[in-house]
């Protein structure tokens, strides 16, 4: 499966591990948005492409999750992964949306902070990439041995998202490079 994106290790590293700095990366990039508005109508005319995607691929995620996690032995769910990349910040951000209030002096190893008993309580659009691209050995088996029109629309759904969000990456990251360089 060729998934088609964005390479976001041009970006920089959010350090969660240092709450102080993790924040002040956050609050910088808000900054940018607010102080950029009219060059990123590049990057938001990308958002209702991204939104649709993610809406389009959820109730699937959701239904396999549902049968799956409940009864996993060993959740993957960490605090470590449940915290966001500087790609995830800028498409919350691109996409109007609050930033979660991230615990960021939890265990990393534990389960991560947004499991309820249900699963997330953060909507997948509002939760960190890899959390909408992981899945583990028994979500893969659910979805290949299920009706196989469903893994053909997993597939392309996943392709539609990683494509929409590669898109707003990239319209961001030509303006944040300009933009940080005109700072030099």
């Amino acid at each position: 499966m060729a998934i088609i994106g964005f390479d976001t290790t041009v970006f920089p590293k959010l350090d969660y591990k240092n709450p102080r700095k993790f924040w002040k990366q956050i609050k910088e990039l808000e900054r940018f948005f607010s102080n950029h508005k009219e060059d990123l109508s590049q990057v938001i005319e990308n958002v209702p492409a991204l939104r649709a995607a993610f809406d389009k691929l959820d109730p699937l995620i959701q239904s396999y999750t549902a049968k799956v996690c409940p009864y996993c032995g060993t959740v993957c769910c960490a605090n470590k992964f449940g915290f966001p990349e500087f790609a995830d910040v800028v498409c919350f951000l691109a996409m109007d949306l609050d930033i979660p209030r991230y615990d960021l002096d939890v265990d990393e190893e534990a389960i991560c902070q947004f499991i309820g008993e249900k699963g997330c309580v953060l909507p997948r659009i509002q939760r960190p990439y890899r959390c909408t691209w992981y899945f583990c050995d028994p979500l893969l088996v659910q979805l290949e041995i299920g009706p196989a029109r469903h893994y053909r629309s997993f597939v392309a759904d996943l392709q539609e998202l990683s494509m929409a969000r590669g898109k707003l990456l990239e319209a961001f990251y030509t303006i944040w490079t300009k933009g940080n360089n005109s700072k030099q």
